[in-house]
């Protein structure tokens, strides 16, 4: 995805050349602010750094900056974080994840100056409780807010329905997959809303003898497993041996570092002799295979979001002096979410080519508008 995709406005202002040379030799700081997990949480943090490094490595005149916040933090750290930032004069401002809405906007108020950007929320004005729920209004001006949000729940159908297919092909008297989430948030709840379709539609089009039950999350009810918390390995290993034992033979943890939970449950869950049916985890945010290589052999595979291309994008605009506001929307259709469907590993070998062809194609119904994956009840 190329930075020229951020630029979403119906009137396009292209700065002149000499303005884009000004700023291409002027110095950027780009600055990246993570929400807990760490910088290394193998999920959106870690891939905001990643398009942040990559386009420092792209644009010499980005100076990259980044703090993390600790994993006990408050939206009190938000808020001093990026003013440490605003200090520091950084350009750019990035803010990763959709509890730091509220301290990003804010920021943006008292700083029309300064370019912001937020990764999983739109360009809105969030209320106290961290929702966004109206846009821009008042005199404020637009321009200083990149939202970066995704339509996650496209690339989780796919998932969904991968999963009730290996559930059918090993346990076919009682197939079920689960999935959780760290915190009931629409970004958190668009990917269980996809995964829950996706299985949901594998059961209408292939007609099993028995449908696929999902465990975790009703999409009608909009109720299911939340852990409370990003960095609780404890506890989603815990959660994740209970869907096991319910029958589950995918899990599907949309809760950043909790995955980590998830794998080392399924690791111990595969290792017992007794159990016969082998269980495997779909990543969330990034590829698995790439950023937790070592658990790279549970994947079926990987449903992501296209954050450090949007990251990238947004600090080269700012680099070049094209930065715009806005909201950004990333789908399978512009690369910002992606299916990531590793067939190196184990557990994806095991699937059979008519499924694997049968996900290309529900792929592109879905980029054509044939399919439409919906959020919410």
């Amino acid at each position: 995805m190329g930075a020229a995709v951020l630029v979403v406005s119906c009137t396009t202002v292209v700065a002149s050349a000499a303005t884009m040379r000004a700023h291409a030799t002027a110095t950027v700081r780009a600055c990246v602010v993570t929400d807990t997990g760490g910088l290394n949480d193998k999920s959106f943090n870690a891939s905001a750094y990643a398009g942040l490094v990559q386009a420092a490595a792209a644009n010499k005149n980005v100076v990259p900056l980044v703090v993390s916040t600790p994993s006990n933090g408050a939206e009190s750290d938000y808020d001093q974080e990026i003013a440490s930032f605003v200090s520091q004069k950084c350009n750019l401002i990035i803010g990763v994840g959709y509890l730091m809405a509220d301290a990003i906007w804010n920021a943006a108020v008292k700083n029309p100056t300064i370019h912001f950007a937020i990764v999983d929320n739109g360009n809105t004005s969030p209320g106290n409780d961290g929702i966004a729920v109206a846009p821009f209004t008042g005199t404020t001006a637009t321009n200083n807010i990149l939202g970066l949000t995704y339509n996650t729940q496209e690339d989780a159908f796919l998932g969904g329905y991968e999963a009730a297919a290996y559930a059918v092909s090993v346990n076919p008297a009682a197939p079920k997959v689960a999935t959780y989430g760290g915190m009931q948030f629409g970004s958190v709840t668009a990917y269980m809303d996809g995964y829950y379709q996706g299985a949901m539609y594998y059961n209408t089009t292939m007609k099993p003898k028995h449908a696929v039950t999902v465990l975790g999350w009703d999409q009608k009810t909009q109720k299911g497993t939340f852990i409370g918390s990003f960095t609780d390995q404890a506890t989603a290993r815990t959660d994740t041996t209970a869907f096991l034992a319910a029958g589950a033979t995918t899990v599907f943890p949309v809760a950043g570092n909790d995955g980590l939970g998830t794998t080392a449950a399924i690791r111990t869950w595969n290792a017992a002799a007794s159990h016969k049916i082998k269980a495997n985890a779909e990543w969330v945010d990034s590829d698995g295979c790439i950023n937790d290589a070592p658990d790279c052999s549970l994947f079926l595979n990987s449903v992501t979001k296209g954050v450090t291309a949007s990251v990238n994008a947004a600090v080269t605009e700012e680099a070049t002096g094209t930065f715009e506001g806005g909201p950004y929307v990333g789908t399978l259709k512009n690369g910002g979410a992606a299916f990531a469907q590793d067939l190196s590993s184990p557990m994806a070998k095991k699937l059979s080519a008519s499924v694997i062809n049968a996900v290309a194609g529900i792929k592109t119904k879905i980029e054509n508008g044939t399919i439409k994956v919906t959020v919410g009840n």
